[in-house]
């Protein structure tokens, strides 16, 4: 798993499962190699990256620190 030197961070908790899925499509799309998601507020972070790399073929999903 290569994270890459630059990555996005974006906040997608305002977004329905298919709207964040289609902005991780993008991100992928622009050559992107990771999306980092944040965790404290909103959906299950685990559960949500599962979706959008379910949603993406080589885009890597990651959280700042996956809260107990």
């Amino acid at each position: 798993m290569q994270l890459g030197k630059l990555g996005v961070w974006y906040f997608t908790e305002g977004f329905t499962a298919a709207q964040a899925a289609q902005t991780a499509q993008r991100i992928e799309s622009l050559g992107y190699n990771t999306l980092w998601i944040p965790e404290t507020v909103g959906r299950n972070p685990l559960v949500h990256a599962a979706w959008l790399l379910a949603n993406t073929s080589t885009l890597n999903i990651a959280t700042g620190i996956a809260n107990i």
